[in-house]
């Protein structure tokens, strides 16, 4: 069962049992989903029509001209299969709602902050739904062992060679492990 369709079956499940928070929450992640796809999608039609050369009409007004235009934009959308390749991959979906989990946790440690206990507990229970949704975050011996793996792939040996780490391994452990711990545990490793 896909991400989005469990989703929806939550929905519903939220619904019948009359669980405010719960439904908000999928609500929330749902949109956040949808967004991010339409945000895609509006990149992918971008760079279709720079590559296909494709530009508005001079005259606007002209029937003629907006609709080879309007042929022109179809025509490279579908070369370029804009509405197939802007569907979230699993990982994507995964990143929209682990930015959602990061923000709770801002917002708890603000609370928190500011002696807002009543905050504190809200946030908490959306940060526990969401966090049903992702799946087991990886220990640091299991990031270490990873980022250990990286750096004998990519030839690393030293601090300046962070980035040549990073991108491949973020991809690796995408959705499975927070981005700030994995650059604590990469920076640790190559500064031995």
């Amino acid at each position: 069962m896909s991400l989005q369709d469990q989703l929806a079956n939550d929905l519903k499940e939220a619904m019948r049992g009359g669980d405010a928070t719960r439904k908000t929450v999928i609500r929330g992640v749902m949109a956040a989903l949808k967004e991010a796809q339409q945000r895609k999608r509006e990149e992918l039609a971008e760079r279709a029509l720079k590559k296909h050369n494709v530009l508005r009409p001079l005259d606007e007004k002209d029937p003629a001209q907006v609709s080879a235009y309007q042929q022109a934009v179809d025509a490279a959308l579908a070369a370029e299969q804009v509405e197939q390749n802007s569907v979230l991959d699993e990982g994507e979906a995964l990143s929209v709602i682990q930015k959602l989990v990061k923000q709770r946790q801002d917002s708890i440690a603000e609370a928190q902050r500011a002696g807002r206990q009543d905050v504190v507990a809200a946030e908490q229970a959306e940060l526990a739904i969401l966090e049903a949704y992702l799946p087991r975050q990886m220990s640091r011996e299991e990031i270490e062992a990873a980022a250990r793996a990286v750096i004998a792939r990519v030839g690393a040996s030293g601090p300046r060679d962070m980035g040549k780490v990073m991108g491949p391994l973020m991809a690796e452990l995408q959705g499975r492990a927070d981005g700030k711990l994995v650059s604590e545990v990469v920076r640790s490793l190559l500064a031995q």
